[in-house]
């Protein structure tokens, strides 16, 4: 017993060394502990109704929001141990109803491939015609038609 003992605690600390000892190289970072943050913004043309968004995830429910013209949602958030954090979100305007996922770790159609390190912000928004995305908030590409 006292054998299998050493080896479980011989494992945990040969792990506990590659782990401390990645740390210390240079331009490694652990992605779990990483804050990403979205925001959604309404741009649609209409003035009188706001957009309603719902943002959910497996572990997460932030309530339907309303976004005015010209205004935004902001959500921040850490992904998870194992990188299978999904987040996706209901669009309402109107009599359109929109729901596709906004950020799926790991997807490169998402934003994890595209909006890693350094800049982990995610920006969506909604125009008349469909969903735009982008990392940096100036080049942006549609994503989803209504």
């Amino acid at each position: 017993m006292a054998s299998k003992l050493v080896t479980k605690g011989g494992l945990v600390a040969l792990i506990l060394v590659f782990v401390i000892s990645s740390l210390a190289q240079p331009g490694y970072c652990i992605y779990w502990n990483w804050k990403y943050h979205v925001h959604l913004w309404n741009r649609l043309s209409d003035t009188k109704q706001p957009l309603f968004v719902h943002v959910r995830s497996k572990n997460d429910d932030f309530r339907e929001q309303a976004i005015w013209q010209k205004d935004d949602y902001q959500f921040h958030f850490k992904i998870n141990f194992w990188e299978t954090t999904l987040f996706y979100c209901t669009f309402r305007h109107g009599n359109k109803v929109k729901t596709f996922n906004i950020f799926v770790h790991g997807d490169r159609w998402s934003e994890s491939k595209v909006c890693k390190h350094p800049n982990r912000t995610v920006y969506w928004r909604a125009y008349d015609n469909g969903f735009y995305r982008s990392c940096d908030n100036f080049h942006y590409f549609l994503m989803q038609l209504w």
